[in-house]
């Protein structure tokens, strides 16, 4: 008996003692200027797009002019930077073009991590959105779901649903001339890089931000071709480069 007591209290205590160390937390592995204030207040993207996490994110919610898509509800985390930008292109588009409604796919987990169905999206800098859309009488259309188009425009699910070549390139200009969230990249597919710069050099008034575009545009190596959305992502934040990667991993 007295030697399964001891078993037993030396198995608890090995638990307890192991504890503190076994459930460290992320934030306590940061280098020690990032635990204190200023930082210990902030919102902090750590590691590569596609190997790292976050930590005190802003929540995207919906908006007059931004829906969630509804299995991105509980992915909808990022840093205040992108969730703030992402909100400004909406209002913008949404009171340039009446009735416009911007589709948000998922940005990053609350914790961030690895998130299913990417090789990205960890650290907070991430969003998929998808592309405005009319309907086969030029309607303007509030998308639900993701939907891809080639590079004629035409959606490929035969919905009959058309790229909208306006309202997708005034949402790449607003991303370009939005300068305080810093955007990196926009991925989305060749044949529809190519149809949207095609329609901004068509147009007198666009044709000043395509060298931008063209820098900006490209379609991912080793991943989908996104041609059913836009994904974008934000450089990191300013004076978190010892923490933050630019590039995957």
């Amino acid at each position: 008996m007295r030697l399964l007591s001891y078993i037993m209290a030396l198995t608890a205590c090995s638990l307890l003692c192991a504890g503190p160390s076994a459930a460290a937390s992320r934030e306590d592995r940061l280098p020690d200027k990032f635990k204190r204030a200023p930082y210990s207040l902030m919102s902090l993207s750590v590691g590569h797009p596609n190997a790292g996490w976050q930590l005190r994110p802003m929540k995207l919610k919906p908006s007059k002019y931004l829906r969630i898509k509804t299995s991105s509800k509980a992915r909808s985390w990022g840093h205040p930077a992108l969730v703030k930008m992402l909100r400004r292109n909406a209002r913008d588009i949404g009171r340039t073009v009446k009735g416009s409604v911007m589709l948000v796919g998922d940005v990053s987990r609350k914790k961030g991590g690895p998130l299913g169905g990417h090789h990205s999206h960890q650290s907070g800098r991430d969003a998929d959105v998808a592309f405005y859309a009319r309907d086969a009488a030029g309607k303007r259309v509030t998308l639900r779901r993701f939907v891809a188009f080639g590079g004629d425009g035409k959606a490929r699910d035969g919905s009959g649903l058309v790229f909208d070549d306006r309202r997708n390139w005034l949402l790449v200009q607003a991303w370009i001339k939005d300068h305080r969230a810093g955007l990196s990249h926009i991925f989305v597919s060749t044949p529809l890089r190519k149809r949207l710069l095609d329609y901004a050099r068509k147009h007198k008034r666009y044709r000043k931000h395509v060298d931008k575009a063209l820098v900006l545009l490209k379609e991912p190596r080793n991943a989908a071709a996104h041609d059913d959305h836009f994904h974008v992502r934000i450089a990191c934040p300013k004076k978190q480069a010892d923490i933050c990667r630019e590039h995957p991993r």
